[in-house]
């Protein structure tokens, strides 16, 4: 049986293997670019909040839980408030899960609490793309 490949066509194909997997690789780790969480302020003791971070989990990376510092943003009690817009790593095109915000709550003698985490939210449709939003996730207590 002859070999299929001649010396000739073998090293642009070996050449197209290599160069498409290395761009299959590089679109896995593609950034999700000026993605916006809305927060939902409804804290219990109805207490002005410091939004500080997101948490999500990401599918394509094991599961894992990923964080994305966000710009520090104040919200009020009874408001929604968004995120200015955020880029998240290795995140484009992928169904994002157990979406979190971490935040603070402002004590009564104005200082900031320490840092609470909301509940997993899990939007209908997951998938990041460029300019997303994310939300409503709501703030009810401080656990």
């Amino acid at each position: 049986m002859k070999n299929c490949f001649s010396s000739k066509t073998a090293g642009p194909i070996l050449a197209s293997v290599v160069l498409a997997i290395g761009y299959a690789g590089s679109a896995s780790a593609e950034t999700c670019k000026e993605v916006v969480f809305t927060v939902t302020n409804n804290h219990f003791e109805e207490r002005e909040i410091e939004i500080r971070s997101v948490k999500y989990r990401n599918p394509h990376k094991g599961g894992q839980v990923q964080t994305e510092n966000v710009r520090n943003t104040v919200c009020n009690y009874g408001a929604t408030c968004s995120t200015s817009g955020d880029n998240l790593n290795g995140a484009a095109k992928v169904d994002l899960h157990s979406i979190q915000v971490v935040f603070r709550h402002r004590n009564h003698d104005g200082s900031w609490s320490k840092a609470f985490i909301t509940q997993p939210f899990t939007p209908k449709y997951r998938k990041c793309k460029d300019g997303k939003k994310y939300g409503p996730i709501v703030v009810t207590d401080s656990h």
